[in-house]
């Protein structure tokens, strides 16, 4: 595969930089200290064509490849993880579910609204027992008439209670295991639904992270994404491209973070030179340069792989493990070469590092990620419960 940036994409790339540096870099800090992200600027980042790139135009999209994608959330994460996880949620995961799962009238009806960032997307997964063990979930979900009635609670849900749309996993007529599992869209202002509290947390904090509550909720039929029943492998198949973009943020916070600290460090002086003068500076400059043009290149190799939103199970997988990983090492590295600085609030860095630690577990644990990955090696299915 060749990882060669095409010139349209270092346009792009170029542009993006140039809006992040306006419209991004100057409030990222703020945005950490309010543990708010104004409505404001979610929308300049729709009006600017981030929301929905990967959609069709007919859905009011620009019809991007999963790498234009990347490449411009890569961008974005070099100065603000919250923005280029915003991106990542309205091009990836739930979009993409319903891009490539849901009916025409639901495409119709709801993509265009989240390219156009009216309507804005969560996706309800998590509960309080069911995590990595997603199959144990027991939000329930009931036929009754022309709607079905979902009772339950969902944990963890990035932007829960901030956003209009949210697509819940929920186990459709009590059926036990993946093959109960389905998809429906839950609307802001539904009956019986309602979030909880805000789950506080140690980084990415402008997005809120909480509970979301089902109270015999009623959801119409016609909101049914994805009907229960040999499906669950169709659901985990969308969140795979998410798991990429997750892992181009955390690629962009790593970025930045070095690009961050190598600046600083060229002209801070010690010993009568530059502290980039000396050789053990330059061999930790030379050690984060090579992992992080190995993420890059697991990222971009999992992006090529995709169709519609959809990337490869095994790459996606190999990127999100490996990122993860890294980029924690990687941003306390780039903190290190600063010194007692990089640990002060006046810089980025500690809020970086205080970000990227998420990466580890949001949007599926490094473990289940290995788990994966074995089973694509040895050739077989590895279930975990115990009674497998």
């Amino acid at each position: 595969m060749s990882f060669l940036i095409s010139e349209k994409q270092q346009e792009i790339v170029a542009k993006v930089r140039e809006f992040a540096l306006e419209e991004i870099a100057p409030y990222a800090q703020k945005w950490d200290v309010d543990e708010h992200v104004p409505r404001e600027h979610i929308q300049k980042l729709a009006d600017a064509g981030y929301f929905g790139m990967t959609f069709p135009e007919k859905y009011g999209g620009k019809n991007y490849s999963a790498l234009d994608a990347i490449l411009i959330i890569e961008e974005v994460g070099k100065h603000c993880t919250i923005s280029s996880r915003l991106i990542v949620d309205h091009n990836f995961g739930a979009v993409g579910t319903i891009l490539n799962f849901g009916t025409e009238e639901q495409r119709q009806r709801v993509l265009p609204a989240v390219a156009r960032g009216e309507k804005l997307m969560s996706i309800g997964m998590t509960e309080p027992q069911a995590g990595s063990a997603l199959t144990d979930l027991t939000t329930a979900a009931e036929e009754n008439g022309e709607n079905y009635i979902l009772n339950g609670c969902k944990r963890w849900i990035t932007g829960g209670g901030e956003r209009e749309y949210t697509l819940v996993y929920a186990r459709f007529g009590g059926v036990s295991g993946a093959d109960g599992i389905g998809a429906i869209l839950v609307e802001e202002g539904m009956q019986g639904y309602r979030s909880g509290e805000r789950i506080p947390s140690m980084g990415v904090r402008g997005v809120r992270e909480s509970e979301i509550i089902f109270e015999n909720a009623q959801i119409p039929k016609a909101n049914l994404v994805v009907p229960a029943g040999s499906s669950f492998g169709k659901l985990m198949s969308a969140y795979n491209g998410q798991r990429v973009g997750a892992s181009a943020v955390a690629l962009g916070i790593a970025q930045g973070a070095v690009d961050y600290a190598i600046a600083y460090a060229d002209k801070r002086q010690q010993f009568g030179q530059r502290i980039t003068d000396f050789q053990g500076i330059q061999f930790e400059i030379a050690d984060l340069t090579i992992e992080l043009e190995a993420m890059r290149s697991l990222i971009y190799r999992a992006a090529l792989t995709a169709k519609n939103t959809i990337t490869n199970r095994y790459e996606s997988s190999l990127a999100k493990t490996y990122s993860a990983k890294k980029a924690v090492h990687i941003v306390s590295g780039a903190m290190q070469l600063m010194g007692g600085n990089g640990y002060s609030r006046k810089h980025p860095i500690e809020r970086m590092y205080r970000d990227v630690r998420m990466f580890g577990f949001g949007g599926g644990t490094t473990e289940i990620q290995k788990i994966g990955i074995a089973s694509h090696v040895l050739g077989r299915s590895l279930p975990q419960h115990r009674d497998s």
